[in-house]
């Protein structure tokens, strides 16, 4: 299958305004907006390569290339060769899941546009083989770099070289591409959390890439570990440490090469497409919601008035499309002397600045998701929000680890393994992870992520949409539990009746549970005080 750059003409942003010009776009399918689209006229032809392609936003962003730029040659995805299951097999039946459902309507022959390539991002030079690298080089045009540990507490090796080493691989093999157009890397908008504003642009980090590999290959991970705080200084872990350390591996190894890097804040389930409320993980706020929910997370430490700043995956799917195709744009245009020596574009994708949602904003609207209550549920939605980590620790001995005692005491006297005790370890690894973006806000600059909105036109706007102006955060919160529920939980929405008679018997339980603890500390006080 060749991969060429010829490809039909697309309308500029002004004949879409005119093209469109009474005629109401919501009429429009799918597929006559694509055909009139500037941005996947860019892919026509293309062959493409997406490292962490089967994790959240890696899925979302495969699905939506292959749904609307049905004109891509192939897209190449690198994948890590697991022992029982052939590689080919394994992204078939991640292809025929149901986030992939309206792919084949658009583009029926989807799957076979899908090229793995066996590979680990943890490994040397990717762990690519000779021929695979050669194949890549000579076909790809578009590279998205999202492959990444997202373990805030990873040891600083694997996250080294997963961040930091792959990311440097990964751009010497793009300079090995002829046909390069674009090459996009897939950061944090907290990636440079030491900074109280954070704009669009490079910063220096506290090591260099080479440096840090260089530490890493003459000391064990005891030694490491040992000089850990001093190596990261005021990094709350070794996910932002490393992501930041790579965007400068990025400003370094990517000078001369269109490229660019999209800082997204807290990625979340989708809002829209192509499965409203879609989500694959329990990181971040969607593990909040999800622990509450089922109602063994009964504190949390987050100060009320904070920005949670999120922004639904679909959402970052579309702006890091419309990004590779803005990052070509602007480096075409340049003059051949500058193009050598260009800076790669940065684009901080954020929803705290333009259109915010505090923490106490998300608790409240995602406790209306307890019409969707699962059938796994423990016990009924009861959240506290602490700004304070000693209130947290108070309150968490008290509605997490007295209960977890009781529970698996019981359990254990039943011949059962206790369960709940080990839960909340968990639980609380997790809070102290989330500590510093639950308790702190940042000023962002996202001056490029507005220009960029500006010079899409109509179509392209519609058919690819960011601007987090247009989200009902209210909305879309309120019914997100239904998409913990389907999407994580595998609770069909068959059983939803049962789930809220159980639901009910829980709420009955807790509210009596407070009225006879209340009641016997009321007895108590009159007992201490009147006899």
């Amino acid at each position: 299958m060749p991969c060429c750059d010829i490809h039909p003409r697309r309308m500029s942003a002004e004949e879409q305004e005119r093209e469109l010009d009474g005629d109401p776009l919501d009429l429009l399918p799918h597929e006559q907006l694509a055909r009139m689209s500037q941005v996947a006229s860019f892919y026509d032809g293309a062959c493409v390569l997406i490292t962490g392609a089967t994790g959240f936003l890696g899925t979302s962003l495969l699905e939506k290339l292959l749904r609307t730029c049905t004109g891509i040659s192939r897209i190449y995805v690198l994948v890590r060769d697991k022992k029982g299951v052939p590689l080919r097999e394994r992204v078939r039946r991640h292809l025929e899941g149901v986030f992939f459902s309206k792919t084949s309507k658009t583009c029926p022959d989807y799957i076979s546009k899908v090229v793995p390539i066996a590979g680990d991002c943890s490994q040397p030079g990717l762990g690519i083989c000779a021929a695979d690298a050669e194949e890549l080089a000579s076909k790809v045009s578009v590279v998205f770099h999202i492959a990444a540990t997202v373990r805030f507490d990873e040891i600083l090796r694997i996250a080294a070289n997963t961040n930091v080493a792959a990311t440097r691989d990964i751009i010497n093999l793009a300079k090995r591409m002829p046909n390069l157009k674009a090459f996009i890397h897939v950061s944090t908008a907290f990636s440079n959390c030491t900074f109280a504003k954070v704009e669009e642009k490079f910063y220096p980090p506290s090591m260099t890439t080479e440096e840090l590999l260089k530490l890493l290959s003459v000391m064990d991970d005891n030694q490491v570990a040992q000089i850990l705080p001093k190596i990261m200084g005021d990094f709350p872990n070794t996910y932002a440490f490393t992501k930041a350390i790579a965007e400068d591996t990025v400003r370094v190894h990517a000078a001369g090469l269109p490229a660019a890097v999209i800082r997204p804040s807290i990625v979340v389930s989708t809002a829209e497409e192509p499965l409203a409320l879609w989500v694959s993980n329990v990181y971040g706020p969607i593990g909040v919601a999800a622990g509450a929910g089922v109602g063994v997370m009964r504190v949390f430490l987050a100060d009320p008035d904070v920005k949670a700043d999120l922004v639904p995956v679909d959402l970052v799917t579309n702006a890091t499309i419309a990004c590779a195709w803005d990052t070509w744009q602007r480096h075409s245009q340049l003059p051949k002397q500058e193009q050598v020596v260009a800076v790669p574009s940065v684009y901080n994708l954020v929803s705290g600045m333009r259109h915010p949602v505090t923490w106490r904003d998300f608790m409240r609207h995602t406790e209306y998701g307890t019409n969707f209550p699962t059938q796994a549920a423990l016990w009924c939605y009861s959240l506290i929000l602490c700004r304070k980590k000693w209130t947290h620790d108070l309150c968490a001995i008290f509605l997490h680890l007295v209960p977890a005692i009781f529970v698996d005491t019981f359990l254990r006297l039943r011949g059962k393994k206790p369960i709940l005790w080990e839960t909340y370890s968990k639980v609380h690894k997790f809070t102290g992870v989330l500590e510093r973006f639950s308790t702190n806000e940042w000023e962002f600059e996202e001056d490029n992520v507005i220009t960029l909105l500006q010079r899409l036109g109509t179509v392209d706007r519609k058919l690819f949409p960011f601007d987090v102006k247009d989200l009902d955060w209210e909305c879309l919160l309120s019914i997100s539990t239904r998409g913990l529920r389907v999407y994580l939980a595998n609770d069909s929405l068959d059983t939803l009746d049962a789930a809220r008679v159980k639901y009910r018997r829980l709420k009955i339980m807790h509210y009596t549970l407070i009225s006879t603890g209340v009641a016997l500390i009321l007895l108590l006080l009159w007992w201490l005080l009147f006899v």
